[in-house]
């Protein structure tokens, strides 16, 4: 495929050759400048913008690649760095809502909230995106962070409840997405049981999809806004979130034919489901280390706790050194995971 001639490698056809690699070029220096960025930033609330700027960033140059037709197993292993950058973008969000808590205590205490909000049509589409992106390429360890991301989010959102329904403990069931249209179509794809509506259903949410885009700020309509310098915001328009749903319930799409669906991403999926293979493979054990010594990297993001001193509720990034306290009343820091999340 990679001998083949641009405009049959791509995957959607608004994408011509000078666009992709201007565009390219354009979101490589972009990443450039966020991370010039972070070095300067002078507030906890600069940094959260500049880390959810680096984070989308890399996904869209990622949506870009795959569009103008780059194979998928090279695109499996650059999720990671994705997952990463969005990873930092919450923990980042969270030191930003601690510091606000601190300084306004009229508005309650600091909860964990995950970053992205579900009433956003912007964070919202791009968090199924993003997971949905990590269920096709069979990528457990990235779904698992992202559903760690999104743990304060449980019962709210019907089909993010069903995209994550096998890789939790438990499962909810709710019959209502938070935006509404289109996503309450998709929703019902898991609840019909005659095939010939599930498939019917899927198309017509495919139908819907891109006319209730126009509201995303980034890339809506963006082939059509070329700059002079020859790159626009269009790294491609995918329904991600459709492929994911028709992979996990197992339909057969030979009758689905829509310019947003990604149908080889799905194949894909299908053929590493048939091998028993996975981009990653998740076990619980390494998402269950619960007991840290101080000065160990931090194995989870969270909040952890030590008796060691009083008030030492902080939240860690995942690879973060976890401080040692050389004044410790029992001579030591032990870090332990804590349980109110």
């Amino acid at each position: 495929m990679e001998d083949l001639p641009f405009h049959h490698r791509r995957r959607q056809q608004f994408l011509h050759e000078e666009l992709y690699n201007r565009t390219r070029e354009n979101q490589l220096f972009l990443i450039e400048v966020g991370h010039d960025n972070e070095n300067v930033a002078s507030t906890t609330q600069s940094e959260n913008s500049i880390y959810q700027f680096l984070h989308l960033e890399l996904f869209w140059l990622w949506m870009l690649d795959y569009t103008a037709g780059v194979p998928i197993h090279e695109l499996a292993s650059r999720l990671v760095a994705i997952i990463d950058a969005f990873e930092k973008w919450n923990d980042v969000y969270q030191s930003f809502q601690q510091g606000a808590a601190l300084e306004f205590p009229e508005f309650g205490p600091y909860e964990y909230i995950g970053a992205p909000q579900f009433s956003n049509l912007f964070e919202y589409e791009n968090t199924l995106q993003l997971i949905s992106i990590a269920i096709l390429l069979r990528d457990q360890q990235s779904v698992m962070r992202i559903i760690n991301v999104l743990r304060s989010h449980r019962g709210q959102d019907g089909l993010f409840e069903q995209l994550i329904g096998g890789y939790v403990e438990e499962e909810i069931n709710l019959d209502s997405c938070i935006l509404g249209k289109p996503y309450d179509t998709l929703l019902q794809v898991f609840y019909e049981e005659d095939e010939s509506a599930t498939l019917n259903l899927v198309k017509k949410y495919l139908k819907l999809w891109y006319p209730a885009m126009k509201d995303h700020p980034r890339w809506y309509d963006e082939h059509l806004h070329i700059n002079e310098e020859g790159y626009s915001g269009y790294y491609g328009y995918w329904a991600f979130e459709a492929g994911a749903t028709v992979y996990l319930l197992d339909l057969d799409d030979s009758g689905i034919n829509h310019l947003v669906y990604p149908k080889d991403l799905v194949d894909y999926g299908r053929k590493l489901r048939e091998e028993n293979r996975y981009t990653s493979l998740y076990t619980k054990q390494q998402h269950n280390v619960r007991r840290v010594e101080g000065g160990n990297p931090c194995p989870q993001s969270g909040f952890w706790e030590t008796s060691a001193r009083l008030h030492s509720r902080s939240h860690f990034a995942q690879g973060q050194v976890m401080p040692v306290f050389d004044d410790a009343a029992y001579g030591e820091t032990i870090w332990h995971w804590s349980e109110g999340q």
